[in-house]
């Protein structure tokens, strides 16, 4: 994956913020070497019945709306992917999605990711007019980063119009806007504008973050992100141990620590300023990683949520 900086993070980057650019700037360990696997989540190979689509769980679905983002994320689980135009959708794509999900009435929840659904705001747009006419449906989720990569985006007409589409959706489905936010040097004021311009939309906003080594890998770090999120309104609800993704082993941190700064958390935040801690594994699901306040001697194994067993 190339290096891709926005003109924002650059200046970011200008200022000081080492959390910022070890984020973007591609690290010395480069994407390929390694010894982990390059889709250790099994996406492709085993979750996608239709370009786009993961289907890992029985109700609700991803869909990869495209690989392409206004900067790239050097822990990104899609490192093999993101930038490429080979996730890009075509029309005929987005109606065989369509016709997946409409034919699959326990989906009940759709996620769109990719990529940054908002980078591609065409095809979002055809993919929400298609989700709003499936009764079925009844979730809209959608990631993005791009109030964080390129917060002045947001106010572009392209935008503006999907944003006016998910508030109109709202109406009628319950829409989800998660925001992946990892240190406070991103809520810079620029950024805080973009996210109450979001929630003037009355659409509920979350966050999802990642643990990294030597950005956001101890307790005063989180804690200032989580209660900053938290005062602007936006509920913190994930915190990942970063994926074993081919080329993202410098990002990886002890898993014991990471315990120990959540355990930290968990007992000065309030509870709903709080993330759940979780592990993506290989199977189907994000495993809640115990805190110390349990006595688990052996965090080696897990399991998935079909009871399959997981090393970690």
């Amino acid at each position: 994956m190339e290096e891709r900086i926005t003109p924002h993070l650059q200046n970011l980057i200008r200022s000081g913020s080492s959390a910022i650019e070890i984020q973007f700037k591609i690290p010395m360990q480069q994407e390929g070497e390694g010894s982990f696997e390059s889709d250790p989540l099994g996406e492709e190979l085993r979750y996608s019945p239709v370009k786009g689509l993961v289907h890992k769980f029985e109700n609700r679905i991803l869909w990869k709306v495209s690989y392409r983002c206004a900067a790239h994320c050097q822990f990104c689980t899609r490192l093999r992917q993101i930038g490429s135009p080979e996730g890009d959708l075509t029309e005929d794509d987005i109606k065989r999605g369509l016709e997946y999900v409409s034919s699959h009435p326990e989906i009940d929840d759709v996620i769109l990711s990719g990529g940054d659904p908002f980078v591609t705001p065409q095809a979002t747009m055809h993919i929400l007019d298609g989700l709003l006419v499936i009764p079925t449906v009844k979730v809209i989720r959608v990631d993005t980063r791009l109030p964080i990569h390129s917060p002045m985006s947001m106010s572009s007409q392209a935008v503006r119009e999907v944003v006016e589409k998910l508030e109109a959706v709202n109406n009628e489905k319950a829409v989800y806007i998660l925001i992946h936010v990892n240190h406070a040097d991103e809520l810079t004021e620029e950024v805080k504008n973009s996210i109450r311009i979001l929630r003037k939309t009355g659409i509920s906003l979350l966050s999802q973050s990642v643990f990294l080594k030597d950005v956001n890998d101890n307790a005063q770090t989180l804690a200032i992100l989580f209660k900053e999120l938290y005062h602007l309104r936006v509920i913190p609800y994930y915190i990942y141990r970063c994926d074993y993704a081919q080329g993202l082993e410098s990002f990886i941190c002890d898993l014991d620590k990471e315990r120990d700064i959540m355990t930290e958390l968990r007992s000065t935040l309030s509870g709903i300023a709080v993330p759940t801690y979780v592990v993506d594994v290989a199977g189907r699901g994000k495993i809640p990683v115990p805190l110390k306040y349990w006595n688990v001697s052996d965090l080696s194994k897990c399991t998935d949520f079909d009871g399959n067993p997981i090393s970690l």
